[in-house]
């Protein structure tokens, strides 16, 4: 990574809104010590990546459940550029409530869609990709802390965000689209608010078939195959986000 690409500026107007506004009021700053992680029952994990000299740091703090390896608080403090303060908010946010190992799966996409007001526009420039990787590369540094503690080999949900604004009546144009056209609307969705965060699990979901411009038919792959929650709040989430993005007689069937 070279001194000019972390310190090149960065227009403010290229970054979304919602990423200027947790740049200005971040939630998250803030350190860990090890007497709080003591008095909590917590184990603390520090990761830390960057160069102050170079003009970039981060250290990201979490709290992890000693049983199972669930991140329950996360903090950061960095020193360098607005992009850096931000994907590290953005990353704190993404990372409680899941644990060490579906952290290390974190990726730069996913940082970036967290802080997007639009699904299919980036909040963070392109040329900003040095910064999120300095956040993945603490991420992986804190999660390394924690391999001794044990994780369960499935978990209740997969770690999605909440189901977005429905689109008032589904997609535009849904009807008059041929069957081709509509399962590419479906793999767009899939792919844009799906399965980047059923990958955090080691899980993916593909189509297999499409019927009656309703019924969607879907295999699950990796985690998810012996996941419970394929039947229950993953299988949920994926029909509602569907039924939201696309049309409000989606049906999804898991094919087991």
């Amino acid at each position: 990574m070279s001194f000019d690409a972390l310190i090149q500026p960065f227009p403010w107007f290229r970054y979304s809104r919602k990423l200027k506004e947790r740049i200005l009021n971040p939630r998250n700053v803030g350190i860990f010590g090890a007497d709080e992680a003591k008095d909590r029952g917590m184990r603390l994990a520090v990761g830390f990546d960057g160069s102050i000299p170079d003009g970039n740091a981060v250290s990201l703090y979490w709290l992890v459940d000693p049983d199972d390896g669930i991140i329950v608080d996360s903090k950061f403090q960095v020193y360098g550029q607005s992009a850096l303060i931000g994907a590290a908010e953005a990353a704190c946010e993404v990372l409680v409530g899941k644990n060490y190992d579906q952290a290390k799966r974190m990726s730069g996409e996913l940082i970036d869609r967290e802080m997007r007001d639009k699904p299919d526009t980036p909040a963070f420039p392109w040329e900003t990709a040095p910064h999120l990787n300095l956040v993945i590369g603490a991420t992986e540094e804190a999660a390394d802390q924690c391999a001794d503690i044990p994780v369960a080999q499935t978990y209740e949900a997969p770690p999605v965000p909440q189901v977005g604004d429905a689109l008032e009546g589904g997609y535009p144009g849904w009807d008059s689209l041929s069957s081709v056209q509509k399962g590419k609307v479906i793999e767009e969705v899939l792919d844009h608010e799906i399965r980047p965060y059923i990958a955090l699990d080691g899980g993916g979901v593909e189509v297999t078939k499409f019927e009656e411009d309703r019924k969607v038919f879907i295999a699950y792959q990796g985690t998810c195959t012996s996941c419970m929650s394929s039947v229950g709040a993953t299988l949920s989430y994926i029909q509602q986000t569907l039924r939201n993005r696309v049309h409000p007689e989606i049906v999804v069937i898991p094919e087991l």
